[in-house]
C-alpha cells in the first residue's frame, strides 16, 4: 500500500484535505511541518529565523525520510518540500505524489491570520512562480482545489482507485 503525499502552495489544503481523506480510507494523516516542530520542539519560524532556511531545508528531508518508512498515510507537505529534489525522490519511493492545485485569489480570499506569509498577495505570486513548475513536474496526479473540500477529497479518492 503506497503513501498518499500532497504538494502544493502554502494554503491551498494540504493538511485540511490530507485529514479529511484519512478519515475516509483509514489512512493515519501526518502534516510534516507539524511533525518537524514536535520532533525539533519549537516552531519553523523560530528555526528560519535563528538558522535559516538552508538548515530548515536539512531538518525537513531529515523527517520527510522517517514519514516515507511508514506505510498507508497521508503526508501533508509543507509548501517549499519541492525545491529539494531529494525530498521528492524520498518520498516517491513509497508514495503518490498529489498536486494540490489552487488559484493565488482563492488561497488569498481565506483568513490567514496566524500565517502572516499568507497574508501578502505579492508574496504568494513570488513563491507561485518559484515552485508552480516543481509542483507540476513532480505530480504524478494532479487535482484542482476548485470545489467544496469534500468534493476535492471524493475527487482525488476516486483518482486514486486502483493505484493504491
Amino acid at each position: 500500500m503506497k503513501n498518499i503525499v500532497l504538494i502544493g502552495m502554502p494554503g491551498c489544503g494540504k493538511s485540511t484535505i490530507g485529514y479529511r481523506m484519512s478519515q475516509k480510507i483509514n489512512y493515519s494523516f501526518f502534516d510534516a511541518d507539524k511533525y518537524l516542530e514536535e520532533k525539533e520542539n519549537r516552531i519553523i519560524s523560530d528555526i528560519f529565523s535563528k538558522e535559516g532556511e538552508e538548515y530548515f531545508r536539512k531538518l525537513e528531508t531529515k523527517y520527510l525520510k522517517d514519514l516515507s518508512k511508514k506505510e498507508q498515510i497521508i503526508i501533508s507537505t509543507g509548501g517549499g518540500a519541492v525545491k529539494k529534489k531529494e525530498n521528492i525522490d524520498i518520498l516517491k519511493q513509497n508514495g503518490i505524489i498529489i498536486f494540490l492545485n489552487r488559484t493565488i485569489e482563492d488561497i488569498s480570499k481565506e483568513n490567514h491570520e496566524n500565517r502572516p506569509l499568507l497574508q501578502n498577495v505579492e508574496n504568494l505570486w513570488k513563491l507561485y512562480d518559484e515552485r508552480i513548475n516543481l509542483y507540476r513536474k513532480y505530480a504524478d496526479i494532479i487535482i484542482k482545489n476548485d470545489d467544496d473540500m469534500n468534493v476535492i477529497v471524493e475527487r482525488i479518492i476516486t483518482t486514486l482507485k486502483g493505484k493504491l
